[in-house]
């Protein structure tokens, strides 16, 4: 009789403790633009229907139960964690703010889902820490955005737990530390209508913070909805019109994912996207991780994406399925995350989408237009992890994060990236982010030309403000092909430049054509960048290898011009820059070139 007594007892105490933390939600007049705020908490991406709908599932669910398990492991090992500090690397205290915002989210979900208060305590504690900083680096402001969004998250998700004076503590934090510093500069920062990822960060983790405190403190989500609304398709703009993003493969998934929480907060704290879902090409973004990712799991990474990216886990895929009613994407993300035995994320579970067994059909080509880059994908197959796989980017030199790289290629054939791209440098190197005619950033060796798989004229970079275009394409044929116009790129050294990229042999070849009509006397090169082994053959044919996979090779072969010759070239550079060690350029170098020069190689994937 004790013990019913007692069992009786906590679950009224729990009961009544639920009730008295939704009675303690100050109820304050909103204006207009929040009349239809959901008062209760959680209510940023997550709520409690959306958890007891998860609960359910996944006792029939295993791939949900697996991901649920997954962030519960996670979040065991961060309880144990030391204390984070407010230490910046370079100018940025951004390390701090994602480690913060990877701690909450695991800790607050697990915690929902297990009842295990070391997860409450110990996401308590991180948001109090932080709290104390003495600020949140506002001179990088990204760092101020992303501790916000955080701190947000984690309030929100478990503000029914938490006491009222941490909720006060923390609210107090993310205001002085966060959304005031917003307020200081938003009408001047170059960001608020910036055209690259820090338009969708800052103002994403805008909305998301401004929404987590907006009963008590509506005047930051009254004031500042509407402008990052406004605001956003400033660089919303260039997912158009084919959902690829122009800073690259890797900068695809953090502009998408905080594009991704500010949408999803105002779905569920107002009950509208406010119209963003309506952004073109953004229905179509969710592909755009399966179409650059090569069949060696590697991203087509041009711009600053980082050497030896592989395709990105990013929950933005479930969350853009989810919106766009689109099981094929969140098929694609279930796939691959079972194939590379990736774990399971907070927003896995949070924008979960079952899969289901239906395969589309998708074409072996593709080209993804852009404002700023266009890119061309051709491959030989989805389903053979063998195929040959070759992706060519347009663009624009000197645009946010971009290399002058016009028509460069990377290229899997055989389980191996035979052509890559070295990625970017250390941010915090001296002019890094100088760019335009004579910046410094193209004197460091990842960012110019003559690190990338493009044709070289005069041993010099390519022209800082040249653009370049695809003139023609014929894909989803037998041999398809494209075509760009270089002529911008080399307009010192040549009146027209042109690359055409062709699969051929039954889509296992490539075969790379470059021709200029040259003004006077140059030398002309073609140039690739490896870190396989290369041997040049008698025969005057070159032959990559990989370490591992040994039964895979790569044949170059100099079609035109007759005579020319392949030499090996070191890409190793010295400190600071990066070392590129075990990194090499296959090269073909033709002097005192003038007029018509065509140089045509063949790459032939053999065994």
């Amino acid at each position: 009789m004790r013990i019913i007594i007692i069992l009786s007892f906590t679950y009224l105490l729990f009961a009544c403790k639920k009730e008295e933390t939704i009675a303690q939600i100050p109820k304050i007049p909103l204006p207009a633009s929040l009349s239809a705020l959901k008062i209760e908490h959680p209510r940023l991406m997550l709520s409690n229907e959306r958890i007891a709908e998860l609960k359910k599932l996944q006792t029939t669910d295993p791939i949900l139960d697996k991901y649920i398990k997954a962030v519960i492991a996670s979040a065991n090992s961060i309880v144990t964690r030391a204390p984070l500090t407010r230490t910046l690397i370079g100018p940025r205290l951004l390390d701090v703010s994602r480690e913060l915002l990877n701690r909450t989210t695991h800790l607050a979900l697990a915690y929902h889902f297990s009842g295990d208060k070391k997860y409450l305590d110990a996401a308590v504690a991180n948001m109090k820490t932080v709290c104390e900083f003495s600020d949140w680096n506002p001179s990088h402001f990204l760092d101020v955005a992303e501790m916000s969004n955080g701190v947000a998250i984690g309030y929100d998700w478990l503000y029914a737990y938490i006491s009222e004076t941490d909720r006060t503590f923390i609210r107090n934090g993310l205001k002085t530390k966060g959304l005031d510093e917003y307020k200081k500069i938003y009408e001047t920062a170059w960001w608020a209508k910036g055209d690259n990822n820090w338009n969708q960060v800052c103002n994403g983790a805008l909305i998301v913070a401004s929404l987590a405190i907006a009963e008590t403190d509506p005047k930051y989500a009254d004031e500042y909805i509407p402008k990052a609304i406004a605001n956003l398709p400033f660089s919303n703009k260039f997912y158009a019109p084919d959902g690829a993003w122009y800073e690259g493969p890797g900068y695809w998934a953090y502009a998408t994912e905080y594009l991704s929480y500010g949408m999803s907060a105002l779905q569920t704290a107002l009950g509208t996207m406010k119209n963003l879902e309506t952004t073109e090409g953004l229905s179509k973004t969710g592909f755009a991780p399966m179409l650059t990712t090569g069949p060696t799991n590697y991203i087509f990474n041009f711009a600053d994406s980082g050497e030896n990216s592989k395709g990105t886990t990013s929950p933005a895929m479930f969350f853009m399925a989810n919106t766009y009613s689109n099981t094929d994407i969140s098929n694609y993300l279930h796939n691959y995350m079972s194939a590379t035995s990736a774990l399971a994320k907070p927003f896995h579970v949070v924008w979960y989408r079952s899969p289901n067994n239906f395969i589309p059909a998708v074409p072996l080509d593709h080209m993804l237009k852009g404002e700023i880059n266009d890119l061309v994908i051709m491959r030989s197959s989805w389903t053979d992890k063998f195929a040959t796989w070759v992706g060519v980017k347009s663009g624009t030199n000197s645009s946010p994060h971009s290399h002058l790289d016009l028509g460069s290629f990377e290229l899997d054939a055989g389980g191996v990236r035979w052509a890559k791209d070295l990625g970017s440098d250390d941010y915090n190197l001296d002019g890094y982010w100088t760019m335009g005619v004579g910046g410094k950033r193209w004197s460091y060796y990842r960012l110019g030309s003559l690190s990338h798989n493009v044709p070289i004229l005069g041993n010099k970079n390519q022209y800082e403000l040249a653009k370049a275009s695809f003139s023609s394409t014929a894909l989803n044929v037998s041999e398809p092909n494209a075509i760009l116009d270089l002529s911008q790129a080399y307009r010192d050294y040549s009146s027209k430049s042109t690359r055409k990229i062709s699969l051929v042999n039954n889509r296992k070849d490539v075969v790379i054509e470059d021709d200029f009509v040259i003004k006077s006397a140059t030398e002309v090169a073609w140039g690739m960048t490896t870190d396989q082994s290369i041997e040049i053959l008698p025969s005057g044919k070159a032959i990559l290898r990989n370490a591992t996979i040994t039964t895979k090779t790569l044949e170059v072969e100099i079609i035109s011009p007759v005579g020319a010759k392949f030499t090996i070239e070191s890409a190793r550079k010295s400190a600071p820059e990066k070392l590129n060690t075990g990194t090499q350029r296959l090269m073909v170098r033709i002097a005192n070139q003038i007029g018509n020069v065509k140089l045509q190689i063949k790459l032939s994937p053999k065994g």
